[in-house]
């Protein structure tokens, strides 16, 4: 049986298959399963290279903050490219479409996705 060599999706990896039109959350998810099983060597690389855009300014700007966010839990150094002004919003976000979550993405929200106007809920960034 041969031995398949699986290689760890990084944030520029997730990118460009949204760009090649694959569903943006399970990219996503897929990114934070991968994130979550490494070790933080190979966790720093995952977020290190910088992501093209991928022609949705809101995206963009959410792999900005998932990178600033899973930097600043993991002790490692938060990219250069996630502060870049593409990463920010000019306006609020919510990227859920249930209204009623809206109150409480404001205050359960981590910093680095509300300082870009990305609001999310605290089950966001969990995975099972």
């Amino acid at each position: 049986m041969a031995v398949v060599d699986y290689k760890l999706l990084s944030l520029r990896r997730t990118a460009e298959r949204m760009k090649e039109g694959e569903e943006p959350w399970l990219c996503i998810r897929e990114f934070l399963d991968d994130f979550y099983a490494a070790d933080d060597a190979r966790r720093f690389r995952m977020i290190l290279e910088r992501p093209e855009g991928v022609a949705d300014p809101r995206l963009d700007a959410y792999l900005g903050a998932l990178a600033e966010h899973l930097a600043f839990h993991y002790g490692l150094s938060v990219p250069s490219w996630a502060s870049e002004p593409e990463r920010f919003l000019d306006r609020w976000w919510f990227p859920t479409t249930f209204k009623s979550l809206h109150a409480i993405a404001l205050v359960q929200s981590p910093a680095s996705f509300r300082r870009r106007g990305i609001f999310v809920d605290d089950t966001e960034l969990k995975r099972c």
